[in-house]
C-alpha cells in the first residue's frame, strides 16, 4: 500500500500509526503551503503542560507560497529554543538521550527548505521507531486525499485517541494524546513500535 502524506515537523502518533499501514509513503510538497498546521509546527508535554513548537519560515510568495519553495527563517535562535524545550521537558526521560544527539545534528545542520528538514528528521524516526516503510519526497503535481491531508490539522488531531504510554509529568498531568512523536520515541525507545501498533488497532 502506497500512502500520499503532506510534510510534517516531528509528525504526531496518528500520523505515524499511518506510516505503519504502508508499504511506501510519498511526502508531497507540489502543494500551497498552509499555515497553522503540523506542517511547521508538533506540540510536546513539559512541566507546564502542552507546548507548541514552531519552524519560521519565509513566504515571499504570500499565499500562494508552494511547499517545496518554502524556505525556514533562522534570522531568530528558534533551534536553540527548540532543543532547549526538548531538554526541559524530556531530559528525565529514559530514552533522551539515545536520540537526541542525532536530532541535535538535523536541527542544527541549518538546511534551507521545511520540506528537507521535515524529510530527513521523519527519516530518522521512521527509522527509531522501527517501521518498515520506504519513505520518498515527491515534487509532482499528485495531491493529497483530503482525509490525509487533515493529518496536519491540529484540529482533527483532537478527534484522535492512541493507546496510553508512560509520558514524564504523568504526576502531574492526565494522559496527553497524540503529540509528537518524539514523546513516544523519548519516552518508550524500543517499545514505540508496539505502542503504534496497539493503537493502529485502536483506530
Amino acid at each position: 500500500m502506497t500512502l500520499h502524506l503532506p510534510i510534517a515537523y516531528f509528525p504526531n502518533i496518528e500520523y505515524f500509526t499511518e506510516l505503519l499501514r504502508a508499504e511506501k509513503v510519498i511526502i508531497q510538497t507540489n502543494e500551497v503551503f498552509q499555515k497553522q498546521t503540523f506542517r511547521n509546527r508538533c506540540v510536546i508535554l513539559n512541566a507546564n503542560g502542552l507546548q507548541q513548537l514552531s519552524v519560521p519560515v519565509e513566504r515571499v510568495h504570500g499565499k500562494d507560497q508552494l511547499t517545496s519553495e518554502l524556505k525556514i527563517s533562522y534570522a531568530e535562535n528558534w533551534v536553540k529554543n527548540h532543543l532547549k524545550s526538548f531538554e526541559s521537558a524530556y531530559k528525565n526521560a529514559p530514552y533522551y538521550e539515545y536520540y537526541i544527539d542525532r536530532i541535535t545534528e538535523i536541527l542544527e545542520s541549518e538546511v534551507i527548505f521545511l520540506s528537507e528538514l521535515n524529510f530527513e528528521l521523519l527519516q530518522y524516526l521512521v527509522e527509531k521507531t522501527g517501521l518498515s516503510c520506504e519513505v520518498k519526497i515527491d515534487n509532482s503535481t499528485l495531491e493529497i486525499s483530503k482525509e490525509k491531508n487533515e493529518l496536519a490539522n491540529p484540529k482533527s488531531a483532537n478527534q484522535f485517541t492512541g493507546k496510553k504510554y508512560y509520558q514524564t509529568f504523568s504526576e502531574r498531568f492526565e494522559f496527553q494524546n497524540n503529540l509528537s512523536i518524539v514523546d513516544l520515541l523519548f519516552n518508550e525507545g524500543p517499545n514505540a513500535i508496539s505502542v503504534l501498533s496497539e493503537t493502529k488497532n485502536i483506530k
